[in-house]
Formats: structure tokens, sequence, C-alpha cells
């Protein structure tokens, strides 16, 4: 049978990958781990985890919260912050319970190693033993996320009170939401997201049963029994019920919701034609359901249905007029103008009129309303508009940067935009992102791996690098190989990294110079397993019968892409775990890497501020010392690729990382840009389109306004770093320029 086949493939493939048992503990690795690692460890407990902000859609899984404050912040009324129960985003920015500056140990760590019997002296700030006699065996590692805990305890809630009532479509929406929004905070792979989509087929099974029996009975289905918040636009339609809530919507706004979550949910999986049918059931409800049509021309956009797309987002601006709710249809519509003006009828004329007219009236209002807006009841109100505004001027500098070829028009835009934007956020803590830099380089030194630790599996490949440093047409490049998967940038390693390190610490701690090691590789092999858990349901998705056949016929993968490029944070971790896995680091021209992520909107997170020259220089320069800092303690470790390289010459570098993962050289690989892949990265539309170079050097066309920036890189400005793939040989000087 098929199951039998791909058992034996997967038997096959994981023989291969066996991994030999760790070699005895000497008496040094044994005082290392027993005296020095928890040390250590407890200490990263403190610096990590504010950096985890993959590319994802920009939806916060909350759109009641949106409009009541959009309808009136729009309209010239400033609102009282919507509550929620999500921890604040300040803290959440900055790390709950860590203070830039303080190098205490956090409170949540303390309390870990007091349960775990240990103290702090008074002089040191350093743990110690405390004798004891018959201590009782470590509790199970615990979360020390506060998103993570935050969310995970009220899913526990909600899925019991669902369980109590499996019947009830109301709590299984409730569950199922909830699951979606930490799928959307909480980037570990997706571990949520099958039991996120199940939960939205079970609703939408109690919900249709509703509907039958409601026409049975002659009932109208599409009447709310609530009405919409005072002073939201009337559309007319089931878009009346969007930010209702759930027990206050039709049944048919409320299966039209549901299938507007599944199709985000989708999206974040991956699985993007399921995503664009799940929108489509929403739609043959109500075509005009704004919800779907928005999202719907995202996930278009990544399978590169770009015509498709553009009907959709015209639709959505043309009747989304008052509100401005669903304002990424603007750059979203800049985006496929972009990669493709031929898809949108009357190109450019579909946007720039209406934001030309509407960006000084929202300019205006937000002046007129700064004191208020200013209280902090007012935060949501402040928030919805410099959003709307940034997302606009956004979209004009796309216009002029690209057709109109005006610089000064294109920088007054993305100035203006990124001013609108910073408004709105949370100081910048630079000593707190100096310290977290300092931390990691003090811990991570020479002797901290200790002997024989770590799995033998070369599975994972992890790619890292700044952000908008070409590492899309790397993982590509891999991906088209027919035994190398991208996973994207939802790091299963990385959403596990929190719990990694406990189990770590516990095993250390123990007292058993074994459990470290026997413990990592138990860590390391639950990686591997939720990569392939992970590959099998994305490649399960597939509604193509004709694909689904052919994939029948490919081998099993046996190297999994890893593209969360801030893991340059986390490679003394990822050592540990597979000293042998391939560690990819791509390296692009300095000021072609910063201008590209200083003109591109990342989602919410610290990327945030890469909108701001002076926390960018900061981020990119430490990125840069931490860099140095692992090729000086694992030198050889980490394997540069310089993008530049990449994209001049191209089949020389391919072969040579090929060749790097241990795999066999596949002609198929050059034609990456070929393959029927969905991209869901802020490259998609780049990628599709195959090896380009028109960009390198780009920043020279705002050279003048990025001066600034350039003082702040100082020597940074500059990267002697060679692609050290091995028997790589980049082509002479002359035949680059030639």
């Amino acid at each position: 049978t098929t199951s039998t086949t791909s058992t034996e493939k997967s038997n096959a493939n994981e023989k291969e990958e066996k991994e030999n048992p760790p070699p005895p503990a000497s008496l040094s690795m044994a005082f290392l781990i027993t005296a020095v690692l928890p040390i250590l460890i407890i200490l990263i407990l403190s610096v990590y985890g504010d950096y985890n902000s993959p590319i994802v859609p920009e939806d916060d899984g909350k759109p009641q919260k949106m409009t009541l404050v959009s309808q009136q912040a729009v309209n010239g009324v400033p609102s009282s912050t919507v509550k929620t129960n999500q921890p604040n985003a300040k803290d959440v920015r900055n790390g709950a319970g860590k203070t830039a500056g303080n190098k205490k140990i956090p409170k949540e760590v303390e309390d870990y190693m007091r349960k775990n019997g240990m103290t702090l002296t008074n002089n040191q700030n350093q743990p110690q033993r405390q004798q004891q006699q018959q201590k009782p065996p470590p509790p199970p590692p615990q979360q020390t996320d506060p998103t993570r805990q935050h969310y995970d305890n009220q899913i526990a809630k909600l899925r019991t009170s669902f369980h109590a009532s499996p019947n009830d479509e109301y709590k299984a929406l409730a569950l199922a939401d909830a699951l979606r929004a930490r799928d959307l905070a909480i980037h570990d792979g997706g571990s949520a997201q099958n039991e996120c989509i199940e939960i939205y087929h079970k609703a939408l099974q109690l919900i249709h049963a509703k509907k039958e029996n409601m026409k049975q009975l002659g009932q109208n289905t599409n009447v709310a029994s609530a009405q919409a918040p005072a002073g939201t636009q009337a559309f007319g339609n089931l878009n009346d019920e969007l930010f209702l809530p759930n027990a206050g919507k039709s049944v048919d706004g409320l299966l039209c919701a549901v299938y507007a979550g599944l199709g985000k949910i989708y999206f974040m999986a991956n699985m993007f034609e399921k995503s664009v049918e799940s929108y489509d059931e929403a739609l043959n409800i109500e075509p005009m359901y704004l919800d779907a049509l928005s999202y719907r021309a995202s996930s278009l956009i990544i399978l590169g249905r770009y015509e498709e797309a553009a009907m959709n987002y015209t639709t959505v601006i043309q009747t989304d007029g008052k509100q401005r709710m669903f304002v990424d249809a603007f750059t979203g519509m800049a985006k496929i103008l972009v990669a493709k003006e031929e898809a949108v009828p009357n190109g450019w004329d579909v946007i720039v009129p209406t934001l030309e007219r509407e960006i000084p009236n929202i300019e205006n209002r937000l002046e007129q309303m700064s004191p208020q807006l200013q209280l902090p009841q007012n935060a949501g109100s402040l928030s919805f508009i410099t959003g709307l505004l940034t997302k606009m001027h956004l979209a004009m500098f796309s216009y002029h940067d690209v057709k109109t070829k005006q610089t000064k028009e294109a920088w007054h835009h993305l100035s203006t935009a990124y001013k609108h934007k910073m408004s709105a956020l949370p100081k910048w803590s630079a000593a707190h992102e100096d310290q977290r830099i300092d931390t990691i380089k003090k811990i991570f030194r020479p002797g901290f791996w200790p002997e024989g630790t770590g799995s033998t599996s070369r599975v994972p490949i992890f790619i890292i690098g700044f952000v908008r440093s070409g590492s899309t047409l790397l993982e590509r490049v891999l991906d088209a190989h027919p035994l190398i998967v991208g996973t994207g940038e939802d790091s299963v390693f990385n959403g596990r990294l929190d719990y990694i390190r406990n189990k770590v610490v516990e095993a250390s701690i123990s007292g058993d110079p074994t459990m470290v090691p026997r413990v990592v590789k138990e860590l390391a092999g639950e990686v591997v397993n939720g990569m392939k858990d992970r590959w099998r349901t994305i490649d399960s998705s597939t509604s193509d019968e004709k694909d689904a056949i052919e994939k029948e016929k490919q081998p099993v993968p046996r190297r999994f892409s890893d593209k969360m490029l801030t893991n340059y944070l986390n490679i003394g971790f990822i050592h540990m775990l597979f000293p042998r896995a391939l560690i990819l680091h791509v390296a692009r021209e300095p000021m072609d890497t910063i201008f590209s992520a200083y003109k591109h909107e990342f989602p919410p997170g610290t990327l945030d501020y890469t909108s701001d020259f002076p926390s960018l220089a900061q981020l990119y320069q430490n990125y840069r010392d931490i860099m140095k800092h692992w090729d000086e303690v694992l030198p050889g470790r980490v394997t540069h690729v310089r993008y530049e390289d990449l994209v001049r010459d191209m089949p020389n570098v391919a072969r040579s990382v090929i060749n790097a993962t241990g795999l066999q050289w596949d002609d198929g690989v050059l034609e990456f840009h070929k393959k029927k892949q969905a991209v869901n990265t802020l490259s998609t539309t780049q990628v599709r389109k195959g090896i380009y170079s028109h960009h390198l050097k780009s920043w020279m066309t705002y050279e003048e306004e990025l001066q600034p920036l350039v003082k702040m890189l100082g020597d940074s400005v500059e990267w002697d770093l060679k692609t050290s793939l091995a028997n790589y040989v980049p082509p002479a000087k002359e035949e680059k320029e030639g």
C-alpha cells in the first residue's frame, strides 16, 4: 500500500541518519555538566526570546478590537482602549521581568532555582547547590515565556469547556480562535495548527446543522441577534456583522467568520490552496465579505495568481471606503503593481488618486486629535490611525520608487510612514539590546559544549542572517532539490527553544553526568520529528489530484531547512543539539541589506525597530558582532554564503551548497523558480522572477538620504566576508563586473 511504501522509504532514510551513542563522559565533562552548565544556561534565560518574529500575516485575530477603534478614530472621535486578555504589548516586546541594564537574574529563574535546591551567593549572583537529603525528582520543565504561558493557560480552559459541551458551536469557535491567535503569536512550527483546523471544522459542522434546522422551520439565517456598534459603517450585507461577538451574529454571518478564520490558519500552515478554498466558501455565502476578500488576495499573491488578487483588492478598496478597516489592500495592491503592473486594470490609478486624497485628510484629523490621542485610554485609536497612515505612505513610496522614479517624493513617503509608525511604539531600549549580546558572548565560550553531546543527525539545515539578506533565494535553491524541503520561517527548533533550555537545566542539575548528553539527544530527535511532521501535514494538504499522484512518486525528504534568520542568536544551542547540522549564513552587502530592511515593514515585534535609523544601526552592528563571536569560538562551524556570489555565480554556488548538505547534485536545482512552490515571505514576488542582479547596490538611489545611517554604522558599512563553502572559488573580479 501507499502507506507501507512511505514507511519503507522513511525507514530507509532514517537508517542513514542513525545516530551513534555518545562516548562515556569524562571527569572534566562531569564537572562541566554538574557545576558550570547550570549557571550558564540559567543566565541565558534572562536574555533570549525577543527576536522570534518571522514573517506572518498581519492579522491579530481580533477584528472586533480593530473595528471599534478604527471607526471612531477615523471619524475624529478617540475611543477608549479596547480591553483584551493579551499580555501588555510593551511588556512582551521588552521581555516581562527584564530591565535594560539590569543584570539580575529574573524572578521566574530564581523561583526555578529554589524549586531545584539552588540559591544565589550574596556576592557573585551565581547559583550554588544546597545540600539536601533525599532530594525529590525535579519538576517538569516550565515554560518561561510569558506570552506562551498566557495563551496556553487560556487555551487549556477553553479546551476543557469545549470538551464538556462538544455540541456547543460557540465554545468550539472560542477554542479555535484562541488556537489561531496562539499560532500567530508563538512561532513553534505550527504546533497548534492541526488542532485549530480540526476544531474549526467541528464548528462548521455544528453551525451547518443549525442552519439546516432553521431552514426546515422557515427561519431566516441571515438576521443577526445584535446590532453593529453605533457609528460603524453600514454595508447592507453580512459585513455589518464583522465586528459583532460570535453570539450576536446570524448563522450566515457566523459561517462567513468561521470560513475566514479557517482560511487564515491554512495560510499560516502554508496550505495556501486550501486557504483560498475556505475564503471561497465564505464568499459563496456573502460575495462582498471583506475579510475573506482581503485575505484571499494575500494567498493568491503567494500562489502567483496576481490578476485574481488584484480583483479582490480592488473590491475591498472600493467597498471599504469609509472605515479603511482593511488598509492592507493598499500595500497588497502596491506589491502586485510592482511585480506585474499589467495584472491590474488601470494600473496605479486604482490606488494613487485615493491615497493622495485621503492621506492629507487623515493627517489633519490626527493633528487635531493629538492631545486626546496621547491619553493612555486612547492608545488603541492612536495605534490604528498611525498604522493606517503607515500603510498608505508605504504604498505611495512604492509608487514613486518604482513607477515615477521621483526619489525625493518616494523618500518623503517612506520617512513619513515610519514617523507615524514610531510615534505609537514604546521607546527602543538600546541598553537592553547591548546587554543581550554581551551576555550571549560571555556565556558561549570555548569549553561550553560538553564533549560527546548532541545528535549526529544532519537532517536540519539552518539558514541564518540579517533580515532582507537574500535568504529566501537560498532556501528556494535548496527546496528545488528532490530530497530537501524548505519549512520556512515558522521554526520548529526556535519554537521549542524555551522548553529545550529548561530541559537542559533540569538535566544538568540532576547530578548524573550522563543525563545531559542523553536529554540533548532526545531533544534533538524531537525537533527532527517535529520538522518531519510539519512537512507531512503540509504535503498532504494538496487539493490537486494530479499533484497528489506526482507526490506519491517522489522520495521522502532527507533534509529540512529552517529559515528563522534570527537564529544567529541561537547558534550556541543549535551546535549543542546538532553539532553536525549545516548552518548556512547568508550575508549581503551591508547597505543593501540595511536599506532593504528599512524600507520593508515587518510584522509587530523587535523588527518594528528596523524602521528607525538608531535602532536599525544597533541591530545590525550587534548582528555583526555576534557573527564574529561565533566564528571565533566555533571556527568553521558556520558556513558563509555571500548573496552577491549566489546571484552572480548561481551554478557553482548552488553545487557547492548541495555538496555541503551531503546529498547528490540534481539538475532541477537550477530551475528553482519554475517549481510549483508557494513562498511565504516578503520576497514572494521577487523569487518568482528567478535570478536578477539589478537590485545590487540599490541603496545608492537614496545615498544622500541614507548618509546619517551610514555614519551611525561606522566601520560596519563595509564587510569583507567571503563565501566559505568547501571547494568554492568565486569568479575573478573582472568576470563579476562583466
